[in-house]
């Protein structure tokens, strides 16, 4: 009998237990970076296989929570960097003031003048706030995922482009053949509306987006003939508070793509940018359907 249960374990225990044990011994010390691999269909395969799906998904929340605090600290660093500009203009037209008025020896068109920057200023303190906490609340926000119908969805997009373009030439390329697709549909307006926004305001002319699905993935594709991304641009659009031209009194806040960026990979694609080859940006945002 004894010989019987010592056999049972050698052959059916010891292997999976050993595997666990050690497995178990990884996770404690925060080593998530393992694959626990027990080829069989009895019960202590179905633990072990139980186990790797534990750790694969403490290691999927693990990762996310790293990339959302690589995100966070990449945001308050540019946040902390866009906030210098104003706040050094601010602090010189004080000291200015501070040490003409006593004295009155500036007139007072130049104390108006001095006064009406420094409210200048002040507000675009006020939209860098108002912009930060936009983006942080994004961190928050749940992808809610409902059957839309395919042409319906595309033609709303395509008025809301009508609308935006003003003025533009506006080219619509629509190659989805019908059907549904299991998304947020607001997620997905937003995305678009900001891509347009933008080639809006860069375009000189003419303006496309094409509509496509490739494997399980709805695309949206939004181009203009501006002058393109530079070559920092390529690289860091889709960084907050990135702006290809930095103007004062530019309203734009270079968080758009940003935001793109963001719900497209809480949508389980991705956001992309490049140059055409004819001239101008070139945009793609996708989305898993």
């Amino acid at each position: 009998m004894i010989a019987c249960a010592f056999l049972f374990y050698r052959r059916k225990l010891k292997k999976p237990i050993e595997l666990l044990a050690e497995a178990y011994r990884k996770v404690a010390e925060n080593d998530l970076d393992f694959v626990l691999r027990y080829d069989s269909m009895d019960e202590m395969g179905k633990l072990c296989e139980a186990f790797e799906k534990m750790r694969s998904s403490l290691n999927e929340n693990n990762r996310e929570m790293w990339r959302q605090m690589e995100e966070r600290k990449r945001l308050n660093a540019a946040f902390s960097h866009d906030l210098r500009t104003p706040l050094t203009v601010l602090k010189g037209h004080a000291s200015m003031l501070l040490s003409s008025l006593p004295q009155h020896s500036l007139p007072q068109e130049e104390v108006i003048g001095e006064v009406r920057t420094m409210a200048a200023h002040i507000t675009r303190l006020e939209k860098y706030v108002e912009a930060m906490t936009q983006l942080q609340r994004l961190e928050d926000i749940e992808i809610r995922r409902a059957p839309v119908d395919a042409a319906e969805l595309i033609g709303a997009l395509q008025e809301t482009a009508g609308i935006l373009c003003g003025d533009k030439t506006l080219l619509s390329y629509d190659t989805v053949e019908g059907g549904s697709f299991r998304l947020d549909e607001e997620a997905v307006s937003q995305v678009f509306e900001n891509l347009l926004s933008n080639a809006v305001r860069y375009a000189e002319q003419k303006i496309e987006i094409t509509f496509r699905t490739f494997a399980q993935f709805f695309c949206i594709e939004v181009s203009d003939d501006g002058a393109g991304f530079s070559c920092a641009g390529l690289e860091q659009a889709t960084a907050p508070f990135y702006r290809e031209k930095q103007e004062f009194g530019d309203s734009h806040m270079g968080i758009g793509l940003n935001i793109c960026k963001i719900l497209c990979i809480k949508h389980g694609g991705y956001l992309s940018v490049a140059n055409r080859k004819e001239g101008g940006a070139c945009v793609t945002a996708v989305f898993a359907v």
